[in-house]
């Protein structure tokens, strides 16, 4: 490696930080998804119209940051929910005996 190279590799990890296993666990992703859809493809030509494709649905592979950060509209109140929330507190079990036809009579 040349003093250049080196000069130009110092400064890449500068700007975008050092390689690590984050590139090739990507790649792994993208593979991964690539067979999917071939496998999608090739099922739907060998099934005649109407008929299930054997290689299923496509599922997309979650990404390491993507395994343990919440939703984007994870934590997001909203009136309704508040509505709903209220009524979990009340009774968390959700079983109402006034409903329910097998409950003994109430002697009141």
């Amino acid at each position: 490696m040349t003093a250049r190279e080196y000069k130009e590799w110092e400064a890449y990890e500068r700007a975008a930080g050092s390689l690590d296993s984050s590139y090739e666990r990507e790649m792994l992703c993208e593979i991964h998804e690539l067979i999917q859809i071939n496998n999608l493809l090739t099922g739907a030509a060998i099934t005649k119209r109407g008929k299930k494709n054997p290689a299923g649905k496509f599922r997309k592979v979650l990404r390491p940051e993507e395994l343990y950060n919440p939703p984007p509209d994870w934590g997001e109140d909203s009136e309704e929910d508040d509505e709903d929330d209220e009524e979990r507190k009340r009774d968390p079990s959700g079983y109402d005996p006034a409903n329910d036809p097998f409950a003994p009579p109430s002697s009141t």
